[in-house]
């Protein structure tokens, strides 16, 4: 008795150590280029544009690439200023840009020393630069207010300035953008299956936050299908765009699929963005299909607000065999409500722990 209660502890110790070492979602340890960046903010904004891997120089060329291999020809246009700037469509785009509202704290993405602060161009306005070493550079624009000076060091998460739309007239966002030895870089680094059209490329995956292992779907994807009528969308989701639909009380006419192509074979944590408009349903039913069958899963989309919901950790096959479904029937009046269709996030787990596999909200 006393052998099996020590073997237990044993393996529960092991574990621990397991879980402390390589990280549940992954650690630090997965950025790959001599830095590791964390998100230049706190909390969770829509990411609106990625670079162009194609020509990352703002030459307009009519095709953009993204770190996942997709291309796009045109842009859709959703009536609104910049409406050409979104992560399939901003042709020529160096950086990546987050959807924060003014005067939201912006933080180093690494630590280093600032080695500019001031105005950077009529485009760019009040920007920040500064130096990791190893060659990494990281430059911080449209900035409001600046919260550092020239030449002082700086923490991985420090606060270094205030969002705002200084430079060219445009929405309130925040221009990311990574360089390597004074050239361009992605920090989602390159994923496609062919070879990456970034000088200097492939580029790395920076990232040291767990974004490394995640595979991002969306709506705008060669891997988003969808069926039906009713459908429209707006400019305000993850990726700059968003489908929506009305609901139905009872059969569906309208559903999609994101079907995810994964590196590995395993456990995955699956997440879907919910943006702040639109999204007014008390009940969307997520299916989750994995290798152990279909899942559904219920989501309050009206309780959040630009935020991932979880949908809990499935077992899913390599390549494309699993997806993720949602459609229009959600048991509410007729056309009472709205359900969005934005993002989904499927994150590897670094670790196989069947407890954590199953767990199925």
């Amino acid at each position: 008795m006393r052998h099996g209660c020590l073997l237990r502890f044993l393996s529960i110790a092991i574990l621990a150590i397991v879980l402390a070492v390589s990280g549940l979602f992954g650690s630090e340890a997965e950025a790959q280029g001599g830095i590791r960046l964390r998100q230049p903010f706190a909390g969770t904004y829509r990411l609106t544009a990625y670079v162009d891997h194609r020509s990352p120089d703002y030459t307009y060329d009519g095709n953009v690439v993204v770190y996942n291999g997709e291309e796009r020809l045109n842009c859709p246009d959703c009536g609104e200023a910049w409406t050409n700037q979104g992560p399939y469509c901003y042709d020529g785009h160096n950086a990546t840009d987050y959807a924060l509202p003014g005067n939201t704290p912006v933080l180093a993405a690494a630590s280093g020393r600032v080695t500019f602060r001031g105005w950077r161009s009529t485009y760019y306005g009040n920007s920040i630069r500064i130096d990791h070493g190893n060659g990494y550079e990281t430059w911080y624009s449209h900035l409001a207010a600046f919260s550092v000076n020239l030449n002082d060091a700086v923490a991985a998460g420090q606060q270094i300035g205030l969002s705002g739309n200084t430079g060219q007239n445009q929405p309130y966002h925040l221009h990311f953008e990574v360089r390597h030895n004074g050239n361009v870089t992605d920090p989602f680094g390159w994923r496609g299956e062919w070879s990456d059209p970034l000088s200097g490329g492939p580029a790395i995956c920076l990232w040291g936050d767990g974004q490394c292992f995640e595979v991002v779907v969306e709506d705008e994807s060669d891997w988003f299908y969808r069926y039906g009528t009713g459908w429209d969308w707006d400019c305000h989701g993850n990726g700059w765009t968003m489908r929506r639909v009305a609901n139905r009380q009872t059969s569906e006419s309208a559903y999609a699929r994101w079907r995810p192509d994964l590196p590995y074979t395993g456990p995955y944590a699956v997440f879907a963005f919910i943006p702040a408009v639109h999204a007014t349903t008390t009940n969307a039913e997520y299916i989750i299909s994995d290798r152990d069958g279909d899942h559904p899963v219920s989501i309050n989309q009206l309780s959040y607000s630009d935020e991932w919901a979880y949908l809990g950790s499935y077992n899913f096959w390599d390549g494309i065999l699993g997806y993720v479904y949602l459609d229009n029937a959600t048991g509410e009046v007729n056309g009472s409500r709205e359900v969005c269709f934005d993002s989904i996030k499927f994150r590897q787990f670094r670790v196989y722990i069947p407890i954590a596999l199953k767990n199925y909200p």
